[in-house]
């Protein structure tokens, strides 16, 4: 007859170890899967709601462009029969509303009308969500939508969702505690295996460890199941990895895309911007000598009424190759709409240097452009202005420089000027 075991044997000690260690290991994951699963639907929602309204942007830029109130006041209507959209406004450039539709239920209120803005923005406010997209055509900014989603729908199922999650949880709790308690004492070397290996997950966070099945008995099922367990987090982990990086890729395509012109791929105004005020920061000493040619090329809607906006386009893209191959790596050639470029040289050692490449520009540029078998009547005016020389404020260096090339117009195109303070406006 077997000795009786004491009142806090190793079975008992192991049993409440590896039950703690479990629970441990079920709240973390649980907790984590919670918290992830959250974010995750919540993420989709705003991706699935900033579609829908890229698509919007898509259809209502022509009523903006067009003054088509009525026509976008519909196509609101349209997307607030959605019960989750509690309100949707549009704006011109300027910031002011141009329709709008909004819930009864909902009052708008003035921090909700920001700054029309390029980028998209995604804000959240309770189970409240606000999306601001901006609408525009061919790279120009016309202005922006505004939608604010009720999330409390979303909230209910997700609730539902967690609610399951924690009675399967607490479901295969039970049945873990009923298998230990009667397998403890006849498989007590496999489980302490499996225990070390559950507190090794636990101290580790790696998901890949798997246990060795010893016997097909109750503790092997648990094994299996444990197994399961780490494998279905492990292939989470991967998925959610993977979903990150693939966000990382597009979210560097998109800040590619906010900062590049689509037509010639050369960086657009927000780049120009950028550069423009990290060469002119106060904080910057000693202040490298920088230009700025503003460049408009001359004839150029004569060419687009007289030869097609396709021929158009093609004179602006190879004017940006002849342009991008005279300059050095470190110089910024930008379209910044229209038949309008921008070289900023951000450090030269004289005027006399960017002067004689502006005169080369003017050259080159004049050589004849073939498009279809037929030259592009096509001149440049460029106007230079220099930092800190004219100006150290960004927008009064760009003004300075507009001011010079219309100073190289009136006085008969296809050649440059430099700013001068005492020369007529």
């Amino acid at each position: 007859m077997s000795e009786p075991l004491p009142s806090m044997s190793l079975v008992k000690r192991l049993t409440q170890l590896n039950l703690s260690v479990m629970a441990s290991s079920m709240l973390l994951v649980f907790s984590l899967t919670s918290i992830l699963l959250w974010f995750v639907v919540r993420d989709r929602q705003a991706e699935t709601a900033e579609i829908n309204l890229a698509q919007l942007a898509h259809n209502v830029v022509p009523m903006l462009v067009f003054n088509d109130a009525e026509t976008a006041s519909k196509e609101l209507e349209l997307v607030g029969i959605n019960k989750d959209v509690l309100f949707v406004s549009l704006r011109n450039a300027k910031g002011e509303v141009f329709s709008e539709y909004a819930k009864p239920s909902f009052v708008p209120s003035s921090s909700l009308y920001q700054q029309v803005g390029t980028e998209s923005q995604r804000e959240y406010e309770g189970v409240r969500m606000r999306l601001y997209y901006p609408v525009s055509i061919k790279g120009k900014l016309e202005g922006d939508l505004i939608m604010v989603l009720d999330l409390t729908g979303m909230m209910y199922w997700y609730l539902q969702l967690v609610l399951m999650l924690a009675l399967l949880i607490a479901a295969l709790f039970t049945g873990s505690v009923y298998l230990l308690a009667r397998v403890q004492r006849q498989a007590l070397m496999p489980l302490i295996t499996l225990s070390e290996l559950a507190q090794r997950v636990s101290s580790e966070h790696n998901f890949q460890l798997r246990a060795n099945v010893i016997r097909d008995d109750e503790i092997g099922i648990l094994t299996r199941s444990f197994n399961e367990l780490l494998k279905r987090v492990d292939i989470s982990q991967a998925e959610l990895k993977q979903q990150l990086e693939q966000e990382q890729a597009q979210g560097q395509q998109l800040k590619q895309m906010v900062r590049t012109d689509p037509l010639t791929n050369l960086p657009n105004r927000v780049a120009l911007n950028q550069l423009l005020k990290e060469i002119t920061c106060e904080g910057c000493n000693p202040r490298p000598l920088s230009c700025l040619m503003f460049i408009d090329l001359d004839n150029f809607k004569f060419v687009n009424d007289n030869y097609g906006h396709d021929a158009g386009d093609e004179t602006l893209i190879e004017v940006g190759n002849r342009i991008s191959a005279m300059i050095r790596s470190d110089d910024l050639l930008c379209r910044l709409g229209g038949d309008e470029f921008a070289l900023l040289l951000p450090s030269i050692e004289s005027t006399e240097n960017a002067e004689k490449l502006a005169a080369r520009i003017v050259t080159i540029i004049n050589r004849p452009i073939m498009v279809k078998d037929t030259v592009m009547p096509i001149g440049i005016s460029i106007g230079l202005a220099y930092t800190p020389l004219d100006a150290d404020a960004p927008m009064d260096l760009l003004n300075c420089a507009d001011d010079a090339m219309y100073a190289a117009k009136r006085a008969g195109k296809n050649n440059f000027k430099v700013f001068s303070k005492q020369a007529p406006v």
